[in-house]
């Protein structure tokens, strides 16, 4: 079930390190949150009219249920989420008739074109042999049945985002039953995570208006038929993170799809994801009409910037984040007048920390793996005015009552693209004028 190979991916150049080979597996004992399982189920769910078959107990469900439901609006397959509903009975004895019988409930009632069959801890705890099922019920039904191992014990998201792509590979991209389909000179794919499944959108509006077409959103809101075709694409965008670098690697080998990474988060790094699109492209007429398209939004946006956030300019903030988070926003920040004094990781693989020391300024201060008492003291002691948090440190400045901008994945508002870049500053904004800060800080009546 566990692929040791996922650890060491040939495309990342981090791997050639003499002091890291891959990226870490679990150790013995570790408790990793989240797991695997709803890593992969984070690129997968999106596919809207799929079905989704989680092979465990009612718990690893609901684990993720929350955090994975499908984020296009309207009805969809996708935000059916089965389960096995596995017992203690189920694991000592045995589930492979019953997982059939599951299946083929699914397939009658609901007439989808894919069936995916999620591995989780049960899986390997009850030594069930999930690919030999997923066959014979793919004869049986004639439709794909897609046995996705990615157990939650064999690591964290990234490794699961890796399991699905190997699974999207292997069974899904480029097995469309066409030989000539109509495509625009300027197609290409992005490939996000879950963090970015409600940035696709407003980048593939931004790409829309630049002149390229948007194949397939993998992790993003797709449907099946768009991943079958979505290997005759251009090129493959990888956006925010690495965490599906070995589908990438994998459609350049085969269709010969180059790859690339982009992020859109602010002018800058929007303007470097373009021009990356135009030297593969390498048209001239595109070329030109990417210039004028920068030049048209960036005008506009400096303007926008000078006359409306002259209050963010100068102000101090220090960020408390894990994962992409920790650089994404960093150029967003310097473009806005905002001086970053200090970043603050935990969760963080190699390529992350690279990509902060390329953004910060010298006097920025990158602490790792830190934890919330140095963090508030350092926060204290550059004499910040704001923090900006992600995952599990969102209550550390709610608790200190300390002004703060969450920008986790959950939230509502998305920070890509131009517009984008307008809402955070709008954000920062009014978080930087509520008069609710002052307020808590006073001191009680009875001690004045």
């Amino acid at each position: 079930m566990h692929h040791s190979g996922l650890f060491v991916e040939p495309a990342c150049e981090h791997n050639h390190c003499p002091d890291k080979m891959g990226c870490s597996s679990p150790k013995p004992g570790e408790r990793t949150q989240p797991c695997a399982f709803q890593g992969s189920q984070s690129v997968l769910m999106p596919i809207l009219d799929t079905a989704h078959l989680v092979h465990g107990t009612a718990s690893c469900l609901q684990n993720g249920w929350g955090m994975l439901k499908a984020q296009s609006p309207g009805a969809s397959l996708s935000k059916l989420v089965f389960s096995m509903g596995m017992t203690e009975e189920n694991i000592t004895l045995g589930s492979e008739k019953k997982l059939l019988q599951v299946i083929g409930q699914i397939i009658r009632r609901h007439h989808p074109p894919c069936v995916f069959v999620y591995a989780t801890c049960s899986t390997v705890f009850a030594m069930e042999n999930l690919n030999a099922v997923c066959e014979e019920a793919e004869k049986t039904w004639g439709i794909p049945v897609i046995a996705v191992g990615n157990p939650g014990l064999s690591g964290g998201p990234n490794i699961g985002n890796r399991y699905a792509g190997e699974a999207l590979f292997k069974k899904v991209i480029g097995t469309a039953d066409v030989e000539v389909q109509e495509c625009t000179p300027f197609e290409i794919n992005l490939i996000g995570g879950y963090p970015f499944a409600q940035e696709m959108k407003e980048i593939e509006g931004l790409l829309s208006e630049a002149g390229i077409r948007v194949m397939t959103r993998i992790a993003g809101d797709c449907s099946f038929d768009e991943l079958r075709t979505s290997h005759l694409a251009k090129v493959n965008m990888l956006v925010g993170g690495r965490s599906m670098l070995n589908l990438a690697r994998h459609m350049r080998d085969t269709f010969d799809i180059p790859f690339c990474e982009g992020s859109f988060c602010g002018s800058n790094e929007i303007r470097f994801s373009l021009r990356q699109l135009a030297y593969y492209f390498q048209n001239a007429e595109l070329d030109d009409r990417l210039q004028r398209y920068m030049r048209k939004e960036e005008a506009r946006l400096r303007k926008e910037i000078s006359l409306t956030c002259k209050p963010l300019k100068g102000k101090k903030v220090m960020l408390f984040t894990e994962g992409a988070e920790s650089w994404l926003y960093i150029s967003a920040l310097h473009e806005l007048g905002l001086r970053i004094t200090a970043i603050g990781t935990h969760s963080n693989a190699r390529e992350d920390v690279s990509r902060i020391k390329e953004r910060i300024k010298e006097d920025t201060l990158i602490l790792t793996e830190i934890d919330e008492k140095s963090m508030l003291k350092l926060y204290e002691s550059r004499q910040a005015d704001l923090m900006i948090v992600s995952g599990r440190s969102a209550y550390v400045p709610l608790k200190e009552k300390i002004p703060f901008l969450d920008i986790d994945e959950d939230r509502r508002k998305t920070y890509s693209g131009y517009a984008g870049l307008r809402r955070m500053a709008e954000d920062l904004m009014d978080i930087l004028e509520q008069p609710v800060w002052q307020t808590v800080c006073r001191r009680p009546p009875w001690e004045v």
